[in-house]
């Protein structure tokens, strides 16, 4: 199954990603395995062809971004139910 998921832009800290599947995914959130904070990352519905954005924070936000081992993880529902996880490299 290919990942409905596409990184269209980044820049320091920021990362964002466009839904592109043909279904809706719920319940999309982040996680962060790092230096670095992410903002609270509640749970939403993202629809096909919509993007959403994340951005790593904190005292050692510098360092998430650059570590090589740093890494961001979209967690999503598909409509029957099934968890999903895409890790992203922070970069």
């Amino acid at each position: 199954m290919p990942v409905p998921w596409s990184v269209v832009r980044r820049r320091l800290g920021v990362i964002e990603i466009e839904h592109r599947g043909t279904e809706v995914a719920h319940s999309v959130r982040f996680a962060l395995s790092g230096a670095g904070m992410l903002g609270l990352s509640l749970p939403t519905t993202v629809h096909p062809g919509a993007r959403i954005r994340v951005a790593v924070r904190g005292a050692r936000a510098d360092e998430a971004t650059a570590a090589h081992d740093a890494m961001l993880v979209l967690r999503w529902f598909q409509p029957d139910g099934t968890e999903l996880l895409w890790p992203i490299a922070v970069e």
